[in-house]
């Protein structure tokens, strides 16, 4: 058995945490607005499918995963910095054939901006390598911040979570700060 809220004293509103998790989520689909589109003489009527995914307040604030990571934008600017390299780099092997005053030094200084291109795209890469395995390391740290995650309780009447053997009410915010410390993902 459970113990009571240590807010409120009461167990009528109290609910495991995976519950409330779980129950904050509805997914709904159906259909979009029916759009007329012209076709020869007359006008074809569409509808398009809608479906998602709707979260509670409360089922977002007590959420024990880390938050997504994204990496299509570092990897597109890798492509844009690398072509942009490649132009620039079209410039000193266009004048190969007919030097730049200066000679060797001259085609270094030509090739300046295609190098300073090359070095921010390796700093891009850097970059991106560091968020995978950042994010590699939180998936590890999943499983253990589950373990602490399952064995909290929420009180809806209070708004708090409380873990059986500890005795206090935690902000759902203080909660999920407990879980990532655990999960090894603590920002």
């Amino acid at each position: 058995m459970i113990d009571p809220c240590p807010g409120c004293g009461q167990l009528d509103q109290v609910q495991h945490v995976p519950a409330v998790y779980q129950g904050g989520h509805a997914f709904f689909r159906g259909r979009g607005p029916a759009v007329a589109v012209p076709a020869g003489d007359g006008f074809v009527y569409t509808s398009s499918q809608v479906s998602g995914v709707s979260v509670s307040a409360v089922a977002r604030s007590l959420d024990p995963f880390p938050p997504p990571r994204r990496g299509g934008g570092l990897l597109a600017a890798v492509i844009v910095l690398v072509l942009v390299g490649s132009c620039f780099l079209a410039l000193p092997l266009s004048s190969l054939d007919d030097p730049p005053p200066g000679g060797a030094l001259g085609i270094a200084v030509i090739s300046l901006p295609a190098l300073c291109v090359y070095v921010a795209a390796s700093v891009v890469v850097w970059l991106y390598v560091r968020r995978v395995r950042a994010h590699r390391r939180e998936r590890r740290g999943v499983p253990a911040a589950q373990q602490v995650w399952e064995q909290g309780w929420f009180c809806h009447r209070c708004g708090g979570v409380y873990f059986t053997d500890a005795g206090r009410l935690l902000t759902p915010e203080h909660f999920r700060q407990l879980v990532a410390r655990a999960g090894g993902y603590e920002r």
